[in-house]
């Protein structure tokens, strides 16, 4: 058990750092509760305090593959699932079936009516 609570500030903790306590203290209670939703089992991290004030974490083990990460899970429209899935699956029935012209047969578009076009020499590099 840690040898500290919200109205007794731990042992070491510098004079100019004791009038925001409960502020650092709520900080820690959010890094230990976010470690143990994010955490494997077994996993271990070390966290520290800066000259400020602030919570740091210091190092956290490597096991941090027990819980898959994005926990929250909205809605999804089933025109948007379709939208998402892969072509391959299902295919778009907008899309024409027909035979397919390589890029390079394909002819350069023309100016509009109008619209003058010319052709630059390409600069030396």
């Amino acid at each position: 058990m840690s040898d500290y609570s919200l109205f007794r500030p731990m042992q070491g903790l510098p004079w100019y750092l004791l009038a925001i306590w409960p502020l650092i203290y709520f900080r820690i209670q959010r890094l230990m509760a976010w470690f143990q939703v994010n955490g494997g089992p077994g996993s271990q991290m070390f966290w520290g305090l800066s000259k400020t004030g602030r919570v740091v974490l210091i190092r956290a083990s490597d096991d941090l593959s027990g819980h898959r990460s994005g926990c929250f899970r909205a809605p999804v429209s089933p025109r948007l699932r379709l939208a998402l899935t892969d072509e391959t699956s299902s295919p778009c029935p907008l899309r024409r079936q027909g035979r397919r012209i390589p890029a390079s047969r394909t002819p350069a578009p023309l100016p509009a009516q109008g619209v003058r076009a010319y052709l630059l020499p390409l600069p030396h590099t």
